[in-house]
């Protein structure tokens, strides 16, 4: 591994990263540390993803990136890149994601693959390792609005009583007898196996609504990054409210066990973003610019095959 490139995934290492970069815990409420809290809460407390999960921090005194790195037997690479919060250094961001894929090397030989998500900041200087010739094809590259819940609008929500339509209720997922079938309509699922969303669905929160028979109406999961995701309602019971339902629920149970409510929506999913932009609880993440505006931060989650 890089000598500059720090390995903090033993427990007390973390515990010392986590209070560096949020200031011993005044950054709490900043979206760049929603992930590095939310996933080490998981592995500090819960023990998942824990034999999956490295963190990784460039340079390796007074880090600036810090890299959350999901590996995992059944898939490819994850790889987190957190945002700076004082904002991006190019020249020690192109030195650190060349120290994260020489120490990444033997995992990305032997998964061929590899999943990058970081704001778009990250990615342009990733493309930019490419065309000097890192050894790195391009599958995908999409866009994604990230949004959060603030201090206010997650004290708001967990006081707030949910109405359920006429016909359904709030419930639990049966994961033996139902992760196949959540599984096969995650879009994003890609070359991911089933098992991996059957681990997600027993350790890490989730929610459902059901119809009168009992069948599966919505859900919402929680990624083991962090984030809510893959929130999914069958098509026969759309437009009653029943995903954001979902939503809502699976928000609750993020703030009540202590965990920061966040996601991303594709660019091109345009009714969920106007849907998102109008909810009362959800906010987008934005940061100071150099002329002491603001201005809205893009996500990134992209694909890349290794060829050397």
């Amino acid at each position: 591994m890089p000598e500059d490139l720090g390995d903090f995934t033993a427990p007390d290492r973390l515990k010392n990263l986590v209070n560096l970069l949020t200031e011993n815990g005044k950054n709490n409420e900043r979206f760049e540390n929603f992930a590095l809290l939310n996933t080490s809460k998981f592995v500090l407390e819960g023990g998942f993803p824990k034999e999956y999960m490295r963190y990784y921090a460039y340079p390796s005194t007074n880090p600036v990136y810090l890299f959350i790195v999901e590996i995992h037997p059944a898939k490819f690479p994850h790889v987190h890149v957190r945002t700076p919060s004082n904002g991006h250094d190019t020249q020690l961001l192109e030195c650190s994601l060349k120290a994260i894929l020489f120490a990444l090397h033997s995992e990305l030989k032997n998964h061929d693959e590899f999943l990058l998500e970081a704001d778009t900041t990250v990615r342009e200087v990733f493309f930019k390792l490419q065309r000097e010739g890192a050894s790195f094809e391009t599958l995908y590259w999409g866009d994604f609005l990230p949004f959060y819940m603030n201090a206010k609008q997650k004290k708001d929500i967990v006081q707030e009583e949910f109405t359920v339509p006429k016909g359904y209720v709030i419930s639990s997922i049966n994961v033996p007898d139902e992760y196949e079938f959540i599984h096969k309509m995650w879009p994003f699922a890609g070359a991911t196996p089933d098992s991996v969303t059957r681990e997600r669905l027993e350790n890490l929160p989730s929610v459902c609504t059901r119809d009168s028979d009992g069948q599966l109406a919505s859900w919402e999961l929680t990624h083991s990054l962090g984030a809510v995701t893959h929130l999914f309602t069958v098509e026969e019971h759309r437009g009653k409210g029943l995903g954001v339902l979902a939503e809502n629920l699976l928000a609750q149970i993020y703030v009540k066990e202590g965990l920061h409510v966040y996601k991303y929506v594709v660019d091109s999913n345009v009714d969920v973003i106007r849907g998102t932009e109008r909810h009362p609880y959800w906010s987008r993440w934005k940061i100071h610019d150099e002329n002491n505006g603001e201005k809205e931060m893009m996500w990134s989650f992209n694909s890349f095959k290794y060829t050397g």
